[in-house]
């Protein structure tokens, strides 16, 4: 059914109808059609109208987003839309009593509200809550820095999924190469997903060399100030060899393969799009039983991670040179070279984070990989089976089998880079 109201409110976002699709941006009034249906779609489920919607169904529909596997980010933002749409009924209709901010009028109407601002950039801008969103987290305020457990549990998670029924050495393969390029590029989702085979195999030409590391090249940025320029980053032997692994598993298992994707679909070695990686990882974590301990991150909390080590690296390394006051100016400037934002203000927010990075979980990282993630992972995975077989959650069998495939990972690791 042809919704007016809600078609009268995206006509309002975008500007009116005599500005429509000018400013804002066509992507931005599409994103909030977006959300708006999922709004307008629980409504009808509902079987009520928009002028009929209270507190308790705005509670009502965070638990229906929840339901979806959507993280906490995500439903702050369909939330903020359908409070903008329900406030602009109100204001349209004034006498339905349907919305307030004036926290006296605690009876009169259906919804109340609240309207914040947030500073960014210098600038003050204002936006909507609900009482619904306490307690959900919000990564956009607050930099999600993804710790050292949460990255070990991340990638166990392709091993505690029911999304794949069974999984096979190729899917593991394909995961741990996709989480490697997050965690060591930095990049967005669709910058990973222009990173090729043949970049890779570039990277690794040195991986004999003894006082060489790879180096990654060529890496495309596809948003902000230096769009369509190319980055590096410095990497390990051992995180090259890991993605040396998938794409030796891809090549042996479609040899015909025309494109230079890593990535690709296990039935045909069709090259996987920018899309299908950014759900399949959030479809992996939400039906993995690390749920409830990553739901708070996604995709793009890799990125913070990388900046938020860059600067911790960079603030111990100049620390050891003596104190001086701009010392963390001078670090967001050494990370912005690898990260390329735009200015040192867009780094702002992360250093305070990098400057009080939790030692009992970021140590090693912070000392700058003095033994590499892909090692750590493995053997922090043999002692936490142990600890499963000694208090008999796990059979000896479940255990050996977990212990001979680690120890599998780690000789390969060892004799490849280490010949």
């Amino acid at each position: 059914m042809f919704d007016w109201n809600a078609n009268a409110f995206l006509t309002h976002v975008g500007g009116g109808p005599s500005v429509y699709n000018i400013k804002p941006l066509a992507t931005t009034v599409v994103k909030k059609a977006y959300n708006l249906n999922l709004f307008c779609s629980f409504i009808e489920k509902e079987n009520t109208s928009i002028y009929n919607i209270n507190d308790s169904k705005l509670y009502e529909y965070v638990d229906h987003l929840k339901d979806r596997g959507i993280f906490d980010d995500t439903i702050i933002k369909h939330v903020r839309i359908a409070l903008e749409y329900i406030t602009y009924s109100s204001n349209r209709q004034p006498e339905a009593m349907l919305a307030t901010s004036d926290e006296e009028d605690i009876g009169s109407y259906k919804v109340h509200y609240q309207n914040k601002k947030v500073k960014r950039g210098g600038v003050e801008r204002p936006y909507l809550t609900h009482h619904c969103l306490k307690g959900l987290i919000h990564i956009s305020n607050d930099v999600d820095y993804i710790r050292d457990f949460e990255l070990e549990m991340w990638i166990d998670a392709i091993n505690n999924t029911t999304y794949h029924p069974e999984v096979d050495e190729f899917l593991i393969g394909r995961w741990q190469a996709f989480t490697t390029l997050l965690d060591i590029t930095g990049s967005r989702i669709t910058e990973v997903h222009q990173i090729t085979r043949s970049m890779i195999k570039l990277a690794a030409k040195n991986l004999l060399s003894s006082n060489k590391q790879p180096i990654i090249r060529n890496i495309p940025i596809l948003k902000g100030k230096f769009k369509g320029k190319k980055r590096e980053v410095t990497t390990t032997k051992e995180d090259i060899q890991v993605l040396l692994w998938h794409i030796e598993m891809v090549e042996n298992m479609f040899p015909e393969i025309s494109h230079d994707a890593i990535f690709v679909d296990l039935r045909n070695g069709a090259a996987l799009k920018a899309t299908y990686l950014k759900n399949y990882a959030k479809k992996v974590i939400n039906k993995s039983k690390y749920c409830p301990d990553l739901r708070h991150i996604n995709n793009h909390s890799f990125r913070h991670r990388f900046i938020t080590l860059n600067i911790a690296k960079s603030i111990k390394k100049l620390s050891k040179s003596g104190s001086f006051h701009n010392i963390l100016t001078v670090a967001a400037n050494a990370c912005r070279k690898i990260t390329m934002h735009a200015s040192n203000d867009t780094l702002s927010r992360y250093i305070h984070l990098a400057n009080e990075i939790d030692e009992a979980y970021s140590e090693q990282s912070v000392k700058g990989n003095s033994i590499p993630t892909q090692i750590k992972v493995r053997v922090k995975n043999m002692i936490k089976v142990a600890g499963f077989l000694q208090s008999d959650d796990i059979g000896e069998k479940e255990a050996l089998d977990s212990f001979i495939k680690t120890l599998s990972e780690l000789h390969r690791l060892f004799i490849n880079n280490h010949n």
